[in-house]
């Protein structure tokens, strides 16, 4: 009986890094350093090897097709010089391609069935694992900020005004509107790209896929929703906080008049 022959697996490792990469000094690194051939300008595409590639994205991410966790250290530290504003934790995941004549996609989103490995393929994985990346740095983020100004509003409506200082209190919003700014300009990338609109129904059917398997969707309309809520809660906040300046002012000007009286009543006795 003929020995059935065993499934070549790609290990693909995707990984958010920073706001952006700036592509034209990635493509410099990857062609010179790493001795890659650009299949691809933007998303940046380049193979390095036998079923090995390295695809960058401008919102920041980067993804690795079938790289050691040495070669993927090397490589992220090279293009460092790339990476602006760099994130203040990286979100990773994993994937694996199985080349089999047998195709199917198992549950969850931990691997796929392709019979061979192209340069599309490539493609529409890279662009679903690094939004998925990105929309998890984002959603990481995003709880983090929701958990400061959720206990500022809370304090506010149990004791009917805000205990932290200006200070703090400012660098709360502040970070929150940064964050509604830049994922504002990071899923205006998200549309769909055109590597599916170019290349036929199987690309197309493959994108839909793994995108319904990574609840991308889904995962945009709650970060959607969560960023409407900080943004009034910011303005809220913010209002609250000029109110009770104003308010602390107010008493200022009252104590002074005060005190003036006070003392002419003090002189003519």
């Amino acid at each position: 009986m003929k020995k059935q022959p065993e499934l070549e697996k790609i290990s693909v490792k995707a990984f958010d890094v920073a706001s952006s990469y700036d592509l034209k000094a990635a493509r410099d690194i990857l062609v010179n350093n790493f001795a890659g051939k650009i299949l691809n300008p933007n998303p940046l595409l380049a193979q390095i090897g036998f079923h090995k590639m390295i695809t960058v994205f401008d919102f920041g991410s980067i993804v690795f097709f079938n790289h050691t966790s040495a070669e993927i250290t090397e490589a992220m530290d090279t293009l460092r010089t790339c990476a602006q504003r760099p994130n203040r934790r990286i979100s990773e995941d994993d994937f694996v391609l199985n080349i089999s004549s047998k195709l199917s996609m198992p549950e969850g989103t931990e691997e796929l069935f392709i019979k061979e490995f192209t340069r599309d393929i490539a493609l529409v994985v890279s662009i679903i694992l690094s939004r998925s990346v990105s929309l998890e740095y984002y959603e990481s983020l995003l709880s983090d900020t929701f958990g400061q100004l959720e206990e500022s509003v809370s304090t506010l409506a149990r004791e009917g005004r805000i205990q932290k200082n200006e200070k703090t209190l400012t660098k709360e919003v502040g970070l929150a509107i940064s964050v509604e700014q830049e994922l504002a300009y990071n899923l205006a990338a998200f549309d769909e790209p055109e590597v599916v609109w170019m290349n036929g129904k199987k690309i197309d059917e493959l994108y839909k896929k793994l995108k319904r398997e990574f609840d991308l969707d889904d995962r945009i309309r709650a970060i959607q929703q969560k960023v409407s809520i900080i943004s009034r809660s910011s303005t809220f906040v913010i209002s609250r906080l000029e109110a009770q300046r104003a308010q602390f002012l107010e008493w200022i000007i009252i104590v002074l008049i005060l005190s003036e009286i006070v003392l002419v009543l003090l002189g003519k006795m």
